[in-house]
């Protein structure tokens, strides 16, 4: 939203699409130019790839507390317990967080996996889940949704955020001006929030 206000005020000529595509994927979509920039968990080790590192990420989870009691303590035990709902944009249902639960030897009850965070607030809308989310998402939004905040329980160790390039567009003053906005935009809003309470 930040980006569209900016391009608004400074380049109204410019129309961007924003589309998911999972991981896996990006860096051959940024090679044949199907991509200008990724921005998300990516690597940009690559000869061929550029990147730069815009914030770490946290996690936070929300939830209905008609559905689950907010009163009781979010305990590890408590949290594993509950059924889950996550984004991930792989075949995976344990979602984004499949390798920092495999890190502590921990897995969910993943009852739903979408590829969007508005499906995930939904879901926790109307049904007794926890969904787990960004920091930064989760405090931007729960509340328009009515759901209660907590800081997730475990020590999930979760990949920075990154925006990442063609080598060949690198130089391009067009597309450096659109990672110089979008790079602005992210960091003066503090990437993921550290956890103040609920």
């Amino acid at each position: 939203p930040k980006l569209a206000a900016y391009l608004q005020r400074h380049a109204p000529g410019i129309r961007l699409l924003s589309r998911g595509s999972p991981r896996s994927e990006v860096h051959t979509l940024l090679d044949t130019g199907a991509l200008d920039i990724a921005v998300g968990c990516f690597d940009f080790g690559l000869e061929r790839h550029c990147g730069v590192r815009l914030y770490d990420q946290s996690l936070a989870c929300c939830f209905n507390s008609d559905l689950i009691d907010a009163g009781a303590p979010l305990t590890v035990e408590r949290y594993l317990a509950l059924p889950h709902v996550l984004m991930t944009l792989k075949d995976d249902i344990q979602g984004c967080l499949s390798e920092a639960l495999m890190q502590i030897g921990e897995e969910l009850n993943v009852v739903l996996a979408a590829s969007d965070f508005l499906t995930a607030l939904a879901a926790a809308t109307a049904a007794p889940v926890l969904a787990t989310l960004p920091s930064q998402i989760a405090h931007q939004h729960a509340a328009h949704f009515g759901l209660t905040l907590r800081p997730v329980p475990l020590d999930l160790r979760i990949p920075a955020v990154s925006m990442v390039w063609s080598a060949r567009s690198n130089r391009d003053p067009a597309a450096v001006w659109l990672r110089d906005a979008v790079a602005t935009i992210l960091k003066n809003d503090g990437g993921a929030r550290s956890w103040n309470g609920a």
